[in-house]
């Protein structure tokens, strides 16, 4: 007991505040010798880095600014494809990711995540450090068990622990950085056991990151008690929750189609963060706010010396699209901090515009704070540690009751589609905890009542119709069926070998599968299960019975966790 609550919690949290310490001077170091040195840009810093009375609005050499984001990209691409592939992208989605398909983390992955996130966000690039921080943390908690120890169900919760303990330090939100670990796996359902020793890693791996940086919040902000907020404000926060919804759905969308559009490009993978990085930059060459992490313009809306509603509107969409291209061709990073930035922009932009147009006095530091956590909020379907990180960013509990409100009307209007595509919806949904389900319950279900109706294509189809029908039904791959019979399967990733501007003139049966793995409607869900779970697939043909080739179903992971749902309710 000692062991498993004081001892290893203690031990990730000291190692994870320590890597964050390291990250952020690895940051201030790149930025002073890049962006100040070289581009000639002096960000703002928020309240809890220390607030800076010289800034530089707009960079002196802009044009610099696409060279350095690109070759950033260019040396985080080489590092992550030589050294450490699963610290490519979103560090947050990759740790979830490693916790539901029970892979293993390295402190190679931490040690090649922070210097590769330090790289893309110090040469410019739209990024966060909380995602980076957060895989760090995840990688470190791994190698800990190691030594340890720990058996796999262990394993699992130091990692949920260390991602908690990282978001805890770098956010300086040990609280929220408790219940983020518990939270951020699933869109519906919570990891329990990783709150205890949470508390305590976070609270370690805060003290330690803060020894260094002060135990202030990031934002400071005078937000007035909650006794003068008028019944006219709250209906407003309402409608903030509608706005920002809206902007998550645009937001998310944006983000997949970027990255999906540089899954097509048929260049080298580490050359992709580099073309992401120069259009990011070119971005940020026009847009400030949208160079590095930006926490800095956030406080100047705060301190009240922000108000063009034309340059924050404009600085919203800046960076989603420099994060989209940041970070969806690859680059390494976090969604976490730009998630935030958003709805911060969003926040203040919405209080803002109903002040002038319909002579409503709202607070906008206010707005600006519950739209941070908001956009979040429906973005990471993570509701209830961003209502603790509303207390933990402003000190009080004074927006507490209008944060309520306005959060979960994002969480039930942005959509199922979260920023962290490795998401499942509850503990059934994911394979971790499968065995602690046990294959009992499905031992006694059968296939043929939770099949589902297939969607097929022909042979003769083209590979662009194929690629069509999966993107229009979100799904991997599809059976190829000839008169009734399924002959072979196509998948997205044998569709992302062919150049799109190829994929009309090439057939489905060039490129199929022939090699089959079926199932019946006589076969059991656990025999459905292994063989998925052994393949690493996510769905199966069902076929009217063993030896035949007669189409008569599709049989998924999803209906296998529905099935579990439905005979455990």
């Amino acid at each position: 007991m000692l062991r498993k609550y004081l001892m290893l919690p203690v031990a990730i949290g000291v190692f994870t505040g320590l890597f964050a310490v390291l990250f952020v001077y690895a940051l201030e170091f790149l930025n002073h010798y890049v962006l100040e040195f070289l581009v000639g840009y002096i960000q703002p810093l928020p309240a809890g880095e220390g607030v800076r009375q010289h800034f530089t609005f707009y960079a002196e050499r802009p044009y610099l600014l696409p060279l350095t984001v690109a070759l950033g990209g260019l040396v985080s691409g080489l590092l992550t494809h030589f050294l450490s592939p699963e610290s490519a992208g979103v560090g947050t989605d990759a740790a979830i990711k490693a916790y539901h398909n029970k892979e293993k983390l390295s402190i190679k992955s931490s040690i090649v995540k922070l210097i590769t996130s330090a790289v893309t966000i110090g040469t410019g690039g739209t990024s966060g450090r909380e995602g980076p921080i957060a895989l760090i943390g995840a990688g470190i908690s791994s190698s800990i068990g190691d030594i340890f120890r720990l058996n796999q169900k262990e394993r699992r919760t130091a990692l949920a622990v260390g991602l908690g303990a990282g978001i805890a330090a770098i956010f300086k939100a040990p609280l929220a950085g408790a219940i983020i670990s518990a939270e951020v796996f699933f869109k519906r359902d919570f990891e329990i056991e990783a709150m205890i020793p949470s508390f305590i890693a976070s609270v370690t791996s805060y003290s330690v990151f803060s020894l260094f940086f002060g135990f202030q919040p990031i934002f400071s902000a005078d937000i007035p008690k909650f006794l003068n907020v008028q019944p006219l404000s709250l209906l407003a926060y309402a409608g903030l929750g509608l706005v920002c919804a809206i902007v998550v759905r645009i937001f998310t969308f944006l983000f997949f189609k970027v990255n999906e559009e540089f899954d097509r490009l048929r260049t080298p993978p580490y050359v992709k963060p580099a073309l992401g990085g120069f259009v990011a930059g070119l971005i940020g060459a026009f847009v400030p706010i949208a160079i590095g992490n930006g926490y800095g313009w956030l406080q100047l809306i705060l301190d009240g010396k922000l108000t063009d509603l034309s340059f924050i509107i404009l600085g919203a969409l800046a960076v989603m699209f420099g994060v989209s291209f940041t970070l969806g061709s690859g680059g390494s990073g976090g969604v976490f901090g730009p998630s935030v930035m958003i709805g911060g922009l969003v926040g203040s932009a919405y209080s803002i515009a109903l002040n002038q147009y319909y002579y409503i006095s709202l607070h906008v530091p206010s707005f600006t704070i519950v739209g941070m956590v908001s956009l979040f909020a429906g973005a990471a379907k993570a509701p209830l540690s961003t209502l603790i990180l509303i207390a933990e960013m402003t000190g009080g509990y004074e927006l507490l009751v209008p944060a309520m409100i306005s959060v979960f009307i994002t969480y039930f209007l942005s959509g199922k589609r979260s920023i962290f595509p490795s998401q499942v919806d509850t503990r059934l949904d994911s394979p971790a905890h499968m065995d602690e389900w046990g294959l009992f319950i499905l031992e006694k279900l059968k296939v043929k009542d939770y099949m589902r109706e297939p969607i097929t294509v022909r042979p003769y189809d083209s590979v662009e119709e194929a690629y069509r029908l999966m993107m229009d039904n979100l799904i991997g791959g599809l059976p190829v069926v000839n008169r009734d019979r399924v002959v072979g399967i196509i998948t997205r990733s044998d569709i992302m070998e062919i150049a799109p501007a190829e994929r009309k003139g090439i057939r489905v049966y060039e490129i199929m599968s022939t090699n089959l793995l079926v199932a019946t409607p006589e076969d059991t869900l656990a025999d459905v299960f292994r063989l998925m779970t052994a393949k690493g697939i996510g769905r199966l043909p069902v076929v009217e019975k063993k030896g035949s080739r007669k189409l008569v179903g599709i049989i998924a992971r999803a209906d296998i966790g529905r099935a579990i749902r439905e005979f455990s309710a």
